[in-house]
């Protein structure tokens, strides 16, 4: 749910909104996996071995201490993978976005997108089905074959298609 709040954008703008739930589900991905790798296991039952389903197995843990070493350490590494995910955002924020030309239901386009999101990779979608300007483009860049995707980085820089595209 942190990490959701620290992708926000206004909800007026669609593509904003898609590029930064693209970005909140990358965080969260990369966050579970740092941190099962970290403590081996997600589950209280796994990190901390009681049951609480149990009875008293709530009362076994609290006088056992183990969650002022334990527990402290997950809460830890959470907040500071969080404060981690905020610092990227807000770099992620100040570069100028890649600039990609999709259609509807491409899957090279999906997956050129997917990859951008899980580089962390600023982008901005354009959709080239209903914007005859934005196909005119696809044309000239691809050298009239139509192919997308298409992105363009740092004003200049073209690349035509993704994984056979």
């Amino acid at each position: 749910m942190a990490l959701g709040l620290v992708c926000r954008v206004p909800g007026q703008d669609k593509a904003a909104v898609k590029q930064a739930r693209h970005r909140a589900r990358a965080y969260s991905g990369d966050f579970v996996t740092r941190f099962a790798a970290a403590f081996s296991g997600l589950s209280c039952r796994q990190l901390i071995g009681y049951d609480f389903s149990e009875p008293g197995a709530y009362r076994e843990f609290l006088e056992s201490g183990i969650w002022k070493d334990k527990c402290l350490a997950y809460v830890q590494f959470a907040v500071t993978s969080v404060y981690e995910a905020a610092q990227m955002n807000q770099r992620h924020d100040r570069v100028e976005p890649v600039i990609v030309y999709t259609k509807r239901g491409c899957p090279y386009c999906e997956r050129a997108l997917r990859d951008l999101t899980e580089r962390r990779v600023a982008f901005e979608e354009i959709v080239i089905d209903d914007d005859p300007a934005a196909r005119e483009t696809v044309m000239r860049l691809s050298g009239g074959k139509g192919i997308v995707p298409i992105l363009v980085s740092r004003g200049t820089e073209v690349t035509v298609g993704f994984g056979g595209g």
